[in-house]
């Protein structure tokens, strides 16, 4: 009799284990199917119909010295605003792109296939973005929304330590920065460049 116990306790508990096991699964797909209707569409940062790259191809041991310099001229300072600080913080009303042309950024050409890819990755996020780094930033890469010639955002990265600062988005920027959008973003733009 205790036998005949045991082998039904057996089965029980294999029948009670089979149940929740089950039970989950259809959780999790339930869980999975919600997800998708979340993640259904995400909206771009920028209501724009034109992105404009420019680059700033600046040696460390430059930007050491531009840094180190005791009297530096006022183009000097605002060259550092614009590479380290977070100049500007708001969409500036001259013509920021002279800005950036003055202080030797150089103008990639995109193609409507790299603008398309540029506007995905800037673009709302369902995930939460890694914890940013603490180094300084080295702002190389600016990129300049624009919708009818008139810019309506700013973004500037950092590829080397994963810093960004994002101007003039209507929608929370707060996922971006991943690192394998950032990844995607750098051979976007500099497809035959080791990301250092």
């Amino acid at each position: 009799m205790t036998s005949f116990k045991y082998g039904n306790l057996r089965k029980i508990i294999f029948l009670i284990t089979a149940v929740l096991v089950l039970s989950c699964n259809n959780s999790k797909k339930s869980d999975i199917n919600n997800e998708k209707v979340v993640k259904k569409e995400l909206q771009p940062f920028f209501d724009s119909d034109r992105i404009d790259h420019y680059y700033l191809n600046l040696s460390e041991n430059n930007f050491f010295k531009l840094i180190k310099k005791e009297n530096k001229t006022e183009k000097e300072k605002e060259l550092i605003n614009i590479y380290i600080h977070s100049f500007p913080d708001n969409i500036p009303q001259e013509d920021f792109e002279k800005t950036l042309l003055s202080h030797n950024y150089k103008k990639s050409n995109l193609s409507i296939k790299d603008e398309k890819s540029i506007e995905n990755v800037f673009s709302e996020k369902d995930s939460l973005k890694n914890d940013a780094c603490a180094c300084i930033a080295e702002y190389k890469d600016v990129f300049i929304f624009k919708k009818n010639a008139k810019t309506v955002g700013i973004a500037k990265i950092c590829f080397k330590n994963a810093r960004f600062q994002i101007i003039g988005s209507k929608i929370n920027t707060e996922g971006f920065g991943l690192i394998n959008e950032l990844d995607k973003l750098h051979n976007i733009v500099r497809p035959n460049e080791k990301k250092t």
